[in-house]
């Protein structure tokens, strides 16, 4: 029998800088440091926003996937009713305490939402909506896509068994990258703007790509090759053409670069952890910084682009202290919850406290 996977090594740090990136993106302009800042640090910025959700959207194809996988061969079914318990425990209790909060806040006149975008982040359809036009929910639309999936991949991937869901997702993959070349030169033109790549149907990719390489790493011959040939400088030449792409997160060819290369990002470390890359994403503070990063993502929103305090250090310091409090106090116990109701065949953190089946 298979033996359980537990905890992937550097996934929590590689959330880390998923999270710094958005957050870097957002405070640059709220400080006013746009023109003060390097040209080098600027051209690293450069969809630094985007290129950060990329990355999460990579982690989570591949992480899930994998341990959808993990339960297929330790138990040689997936049970799709754990798995979503387990999801609505990890993902509405913080999603929505942001939501109460900041409907509280305009209901006391401390800030102003759009009552309609606020709904659509509610129903998590908020990436089919106008961005920009809502703001301290804008930033759901990554978080409806991821959601919109996984109502639909898991389903798939049963539907398929292993050996064909690897043919499915590239079909998939396949179909999506058309579809966005078209959509962008023949049906929305080059003005679509942000708020049409929002759209799941030309954002799934991000997440499939991600899937697929957890259905690669089933075949060991495959994973030997990339454990060979993934190193350090392979990761290095990566990352410099995602950051070189940056300017092209909201075109069909710069998606797809980055949509592809992500997961090779994730799969180098997890295989090599012991490189100097490796050790340096499992340092603690990146790894704590990766576990608190969906709380930093839920409630950065609040505190860029001086929405509720001016650009000073205490701006991150408010961020970092009420994520810390949404991770400790909602998000942990949660996921402990949604453990004990659905345990999952290994865990992914060995600090929740929880016990795998």
């Amino acid at each position: 029998m298979a033996k359980p996977v537990g905890y992937l090594p550097t996934l929590d740090g590689w959330r880390a800088f998923a999270v710094l990136a958005v957050i870097f993106a957002h405070l640059v302009p709220s400080a006013g440091l746009i023109g003060k800042l390097p040209h080098w640090v600027l051209w690293v910025k450069s969809g630094g926003g985007e290129k950060g959700v990329q990355l999460f959207f990579a982690i989570s194809g591949f992480l899930i996937t994998s341990r959808l996988i993990e339960e297929w061969n330790l138990f040689g079914i997936i049970s799709l009713k754990r798995f979503y318990v387990r999801r609505v425990c990890r993902i509405l209790p913080p999603a929505m305490t942001y939501l109460l909060v900041i409907a509280l806040l305009d209901l006391a006149g401390v800030l102003s939402i759009h009552w309609k975008y606020w709904l659509s982040a509610v129903c998590f359809f908020r990436n089919y909506m106008l961005a920009g036009a809502g703001g301290f929910e804008e930033h759901y639309w990554s978080l409806s896509i991821e959601e919109q999936f996984y109502l639909i991949w898991p389903g798939l991937l049963v539907l398929s068994g292993l050996y064909r869901a690897k043919y499915t997702a590239s079909f998939l993959i396949l179909a999506i990258w058309i579809w966005r070349w078209i959509g962008f030169h023949h049906i929305w033109g080059a003005t679509i703007g942000q708020g049409g790549w929002g759209r799941s149907e030309i954002c799934f990719d991000g997440l499939l790509v991600g899937c697929l390489f957890a259905l690669a790493l089933e075949s060991p011959g495959l994973k030997d090759w990339l454990a060979k040939y993934l190193t350090v400088w392979a990761v290095v030449l990566i990352i410099v053409i995602i950051l070189a792409t940056g300017g092209h997160s909201f075109t069909p060819g710069g998606r797809t670069i980055q949509s592809t290369l992500m997961p090779f990002l994730i799969v180098a470390t997890i295989l090599n952890p012991h490189t100097w890359l490796g050790r340096l994403l499992e340092v603690p503070i990146i790894r704590w910084i990766g576990r608190l990063s969906y709380s930093l993502y839920i409630w950065q929103q609040l505190f860029a682009f001086q929405r509720l305090i001016p650009w000073n250090s205490l701006q991150l310091v408010a961020l970092f202290g009420v994520a810390a409090l949404s991770f400790y106090g909602i998000e942990k116990p949660m996921i402990r919850l949604g453990y004990r109701l659905a345990p999952p065949p290994s865990l992914g953190h060995n600090d929740l406290g929880a016990k795998p089946r």
